[in-house]
C-alpha cells in the first residue's frame, strides 16, 4: 500500500492519484446521513408491537410482561404466563443437558398445532354489569378449534375431574370450558350445564369468553380461580390425551411422562416456579404428572377489581425476573418444524427437537447456523429472558448490565443456580447472577438470553434477539448503556465473541468463557475439526472464525477463560487467540488458564469461582470516545432481513469491503489531542480461587493493562490505514475534526472517505 495526503471530506484513491485541492462548486454536495448508534438498528429503536400483548374492546390494562406473576390493574386482574413453557406432564424433569434430549409432551405432527397451540401466556378477567368477561391469550394461534381451556371458579371439599376427558382434577365450583368459538360453563357438582358467550380473536390470539351472572356470580367476594389449557377434539368433543407417540391427530408423551393416565393439558395458568427450572415448568411437569394441580391458582378478590383498585405488590422489582418482550420478526408462529426453510443437517443436535434425523448434507455439529432464509428453533414474536436485579439503589445514571449467552441447547434460566458437585455441595448466593449483580460499587443486571433456541450460534434471528433482549431490559430496569459487559460460555462465549466483534461500541467489556473460534462445532473432535484448512466431518460456515475479527477489540477490554486440559473445548483452540492478544499490543486483555478439575467445560463456568471475574469487571466501565479505531468488516457474517449486519463502530459507519472479503479499516483522529503511550509488557502470574464443585481452583493468568493515551498536539487531521475497504463515512464532530481536516490516507485500492454533514467532494 501506498499513502496518499489530501484535505478531502470525501477521497477516491486509486493508489496512483493525490489530490490536495477542493472540488468545484458544482462537484460539492450535503452529505443528508445522521449519525450511527452503537449496534444493529433494533437496538435502538422503539419497542415493537406484539399483536398478543394488544388490548381491544373492553380490555385496558397493560401486561406485567413478567412470567408468572399477577397484578390489579385498570378494573383487570391479569397472570402472565411464560413463553415456551407448554411441556405438559412429566415424572421426573430435567435440566440441561437432558431437557434438549429427554421430552415431556409433544404435540402433533399436523403443521397447523406448530408445536405451540396450547401455550397459554395470559389469562385475565374483569368484572361487567351483567357478566364476568375472561381473556386467555396464547402464544401461537392457526386455528382456534385446535385448543381447549379450562376456567375452575370457586373451590370445593375436595378436587373435582375437570369435564370433557382432561384426565386432571382441581377444586372447583364452576367448570368454564372453551374451545374454539364454543364454550359451557357446567356445576362442578351436579353437571348442570349453562351458556357462556365466546369470541375470538385470531390476529391477537385471544379468546374471550363472557360468563353471565345468572350462571356465576362472584359478586364481590374473594374467588379462586384457575385455568389450563390442551388440545381439543373436535370429532369427539372432547379433550385430545397423548398417546406414547405423537401422529398427525394426536400428541404423544404419555410413555415418556410415566403415564397410564396422562393428563390433557399442556400449560397450566397461576403459577410458581423455581427460576433454576430451565423452562419455568418444573413444578407443572410433576404436578401434571400426579394429574391434580390443585396448587395452581389465584384467589381473586372482586371487590378490589370493582373498585378499580391497583394492586403491582406481586410483581416482583429486584431479584430474579423473567420477562417477556416483542421482537421485531416472526417468520413462522410457535416452534420450528421438520418442514420449515433452512432445516439443520443430518447428524446435527438442536435444543427443541434433539438429534435430527432428516435433512441435507451431513455434519456432526451442535446446533446449525440459522440464517436469514431458516427458522429458528423459537421463531415466535414474543420470547424471554431472565434478569437478575439487585436490591441496591440505582446509580444516577442506571445499573451496569452484563449480558449472558448460554451454551448450546441450554436455556436462559439453565446457569441461574450453581447447586455444586451432584448438588451436595450448593454454591447458594455464589452464582454468576449474584456475584456479579449485588456489587454495592456496581450493581449489576445480569440478562441471560434464550437465542430462540441458543443453538443458532447468534446468526440470523438469534443474533438480533440478544439485542432485542438488551433494549427491553434498558427500557425496564433503567440501564446504563455505557457501561454493557457481553459475556457467555461454550458456544455462547462464541456468540459473546461474534456479538461484541460485530459491535464493539455497544459492549464496554467483553467476558469469555471457554469460547469456541469457529461455528458449528462438537466437542471431542473440535480440537483438530475446527483448526484444518479444509472442513471434514464438521461443516463450518464460510467466514466464521474469529481470530481475523480481534483488532476491532482495540477499545474494548477482553477477559477470557480456558481450560487446561479441557474436555470440549481443546485448550489449542482459545489459545489461538491468546497469542493474538499478546502479539497485538492493542489489546486490554486477561487469559486465565484453569488447572486440574477447575479445566473441565462445564465446571469451569459453574464453579462460583467468579471473583476471579468481579475483580477484573470493577466498575464495568470501557474506552469512552475512543480517539484511535479499528474495525474489521466481515460481510460473511452479515444478516440484513434480521437486521443484523457490523459495518458501523464508534465514530465510523458503513464500512464497506472491496471485495466481499474481510477488510480492515484503521483511524486515528488527531483532534483529541492523544496519542498512545509505549506499549505495556505481558504480565503472567498465578492464583488461587475457591468454588462449589471443586473447592480449590488453581489458575494461570497472562494479562496486559492498557495504559492510559497521553496528550499530543491537537491537529484537525485523520490518519487513515485501509486494507480491501472500499467505503467509510466519519462523523466529524465525534471524530472531532473539521469538514476541513487533512486526511493522510494508506490503501491497497479505491477508497471513498465520507464525512457527516461535510460537501460531498467525489473525484473520479
Amino acid at each position: 500500500m501506498r499513502p496518499i495526503h489530501s484535505t478531502l471530506a470525501v477521497l477516491a484513491a486509486g493508489g496512483l492519484l493525490a489530490w490536495w485541492a477542493y472540488p468545484s462548486a458544482a462537484q460539492q454536495t450535503t452529505a443528508t446521513a445522521a449519525a450511527v448508534a452503537p449496534g444493529p438498528a433494533v437496538l435502538n429503536a422503539p419497542p415493537p408491537a406484539a399483536p398478543q400483548l394488544e388490548n381491544t374492546g373492553i380490555w385496558q390494562a397493560k401486561p406485567t410482561q413478567i412470567c408468572h406473576t399477577s397484578a390489579y390493574r385498570a378494573g383487570e386482574f391479569l397472570n402472565q404466563g411464560c413463553v415456551y413453557d407448554d411441556q405438559g406432564a412429566q415424572l421426573v424433569p430435567t435440566n440441561w443437558p437432558e431437557h434438549s434430549l429427554t421430552f415431556a409432551y409433544t404435540y402433533p405432527t399436523d403443521p397447523a398445532y406448530r408445536g405451540n397451540a396450547a401455550d397459554l401466556v395470559e389469562v385475565r378477567m374483569k368484572p361487567l354489569a351483567d357478566s364476568t368477561a375472561f381473556r386467555v391469550t396464547f402464544n401461537t394461534m392457526t386455528d382456534p378449534e385446535l385448543v381447549g381451556t379450562t376456567i375452575a371458579l370457586g373451590t370445593s371439599l375436595l378436587p373435582h375431574e375437570a369435564p370433557y376427558g382432561s384426565n386432571t382434577r382441581m377444586p372447583a365450583e364452576k367448570f368454564v370450558t372453551v374451545h374454539g368459538r364454543t364454550g359451557d360453563i357446567i356445576d362442578a357438582a351436579t353437571g348442570q350445564k349453562s351458556a357462556v358467550t365466546v369470541s375470538v380473536d385470531v390476529e391477537r390470539r385471544q379468546v374471550e369468553v363472557r360468563v353471565p351472572h345468572t350462571a356465576y356470580d362472584p359478586g364481590t367476594r374473594k374467588i379462586r380461580v384457575a385455568a389450563a389449557a390442551g388440545l381439543w377434539d373436535r370429532a369427539a368433543g372432547k379433550f385430545l390425551v397423548p398417546q406414547a407417540v405423537a401422529d398427525a391427530t394426536h400428541p404423544g408423551g404419555a410413555i415418556t411422562s410415566g403415564l397410564l393416565k396422562p393428563s390433557a393439558y399442556f400449560d397450566v395458568a397461576f403459577r410458581k416456579e423455581a427460576f433454576d427450572s430451565p423452562w419455568l415448568n418444573d413444578a407443572q411437569k410433576t404436578a401434571l404428572a400426579s394429574g391434580d394441580i390443585s396448587k395452581f391458582f389465584a384467589t381473586v378478590d372482586f371487590g378490589k377489581l370493582q373498585q378499580h383498585v391497583t394492586d403491582d405488590s406481586a410483581v416482583p422489582t429486584s431479584g430474579y425476573i423473567e420477562r417477556i418482550y416483542a421482537t421485531n420478526s416472526e417468520v413462522r408462529q410457535g416452534r420450528r418444524l421438520p418442514s420449515d426453510p433452512g432445516q439443520p443437517p443430518l447428524g446435527s443436535f438442536t435444543q427443541q427437537n434433539g438429534a435430527t434425523v432428516g435433512g441435507s448434507g451431513t455434519s456432526v455439529q451442535f446446533g446449525w447456523i440459522c440464517r436469514d432464509d431458516c427458522v429458528s428453533d423459537l421463531p415466535g414474536r414474543l420470547q424471554r429472558y431472565v434478569a437478575y436485579v439487585p436490591d441496591l439503589p440505582k446509580p444516577a445514571d442506571g445499573y451496569a448490565s452484563m449480558v449472558w449467552t448460554p451454551g448450546y441447547a441450554q436455556s436462559a434460566n439453565d446457569q441461574v443456580s450453581d447447586p455444586g458437585m451432584a448438588e451436595l455441595l450448593p454454591a447458594g448466593d455464589r452464582d454468576l447472577f449474584h456475584q456479579v449483580a449485588n456489587r454495592p460499587s456496581a450493581p449489576t443486571v445480569v440478562i441471560s438470553v434464550d437465542g430462540r433456541g441458543n443453538d443458532n450460534w447468534s446468526y440470523g434471528r438469534s443474533g438480533t434477539s440478544v439485542f432485542e433482549a438488551l433494549a427491553d431490559a434498558r427500557r425496564a430496569f433503567g440501564l446504563d448503556p455505557t457501561r454493557t459487559v457481553m459475556s457467555g460460555f461454550s458456544s455462547g462465549a462464541y456468540s459473546a465473541n461474534k456479538l461484541s466483534l460485530q459491535f464493539p461500541d455497544v459492549f464496554s467489556k467483553a467476558f469469555i468463557c471457554d469460547g469456541l473460534n469457529m461455528a458449528p462445532s462438537f466437542p471431542g473432535i473440535n480440537g483438530i475439526a475446527d483448526t484444518l484448512p479444509v472442513d471434514t466431518v464438521t461443516q463450518h460456515e464460510p467466514g466464521s472464525t474469529l481470530t481475523p475479527l480481534l483488532p476491532s477489540r482495540r477499545n474494548q477490554p477482553v477477559l477470557e477463560w480456558a481450560g487446561l486440559p479441557d474436555n470440549y473445548i481443546p485448550y489449542n483452540i482459545p489459545r489461538e487467540r491468546a497469542n493474538a492478544y499478546i502479539a497485538g499490543s492493542q489489546y486490554d486483555f486477561k487469559f486465565d488458564s484453569w488447572l486440574g478439575a477447575s479445566s473441565d467445560h462445564v465446571v469451569m463456568c459453574a464453579n462460583a469461582t467468579w471473583g476471579v471475574l468481579t475483580d477484573w469487571l470493577g466498575d464495568m466501565r470501557g474506552v469512552k470516545d475512543p480517539f484511535h479505531v479499528t474495525y474489521v468488516r466481515n460481510p460473511a457474517m452479515d444478516d440484513p432481513e434480521s437486521g443484523l449486519v457490523g459495518d458501523h463502530a464508534y465514530w465510523l459507519s458503513n464500512i464497506q469491503s472491496r471485495s466481499g472479503e474481510l477488510g480492515t479499516i484503521d483511524v486515528k483522529s488527531q483532534g483529541f489531542g492523544l496519542t498512545e503511550a509505549p506499549a505495556a509488557p505481558v504480565v503472567t502470574g498465578a492464583g488461587v480461587e475457591t468454588g462449589s464443585t471443586v473447592p480449590v481452583n488453581a489458575y494461570t493468568t497472562e494479562h496486559r493493562t492498557k495504559p492510559a493515551p497521553v496528550t499530543a498536539p491537537v491537529a484537525n487531521r485523520l490518519d487513515i490505514t485501509a486494507t480491501n475497504i472500499s467505503t467509510v463515512t466519519i462523523d466529524p464532530q465525534q471524530a472531532k475534526i473539521t469538514c476541513t481536516a487533512t486526511l493522510n490516507v494508506t490503501t491497497d485500492g479505491p477508497l471513498t472517505v465520507k464525512m457527516l454533514g461535510c460537501p460531498d467532494r467525489t473525484f473520479n
